[in-house]
């Protein structure tokens, strides 16, 4: 059973929170693939409507993939930090 919160220790927080950045990225890349796969079926459709969509999905996917980028920068500095500090 893990300690709570208040009890864990710098390096131990620190190392949770790397754990948590690396489920979160797994989530949003499963997320993102999802995505693709939609945008890829819906190409193959024809019709103004599917255009709509194609573009709404193409959105989120690029900000989902910002998102990625984002926590993967987070991730390797904090894992940098976890490396000379614990």
């Amino acid at each position: 059973m893990n300690q709570p919160a208040g009890r864990e220790s710098g390096c131990q927080m620190m190392k949770r929170i790397a754990k948590e950045l690396k489920a979160s990225i797994r989530a949003a890349e499963g997320h993102a693939d999802e995505l693709s796969r939609r945008i890829a079926e819906l190409e193959a459709q024809p019709g103004p409507e599917v255009e709509l969509e194609i573009t709404a999905l193409a959105k989120a996917r690029e900000a989902i993939e910002k998102k990625i980028a984002e926590e993967h920068a987070s991730l390797s500095t904090l894992e940098d930090v976890i490396i000379e500090n614990c």
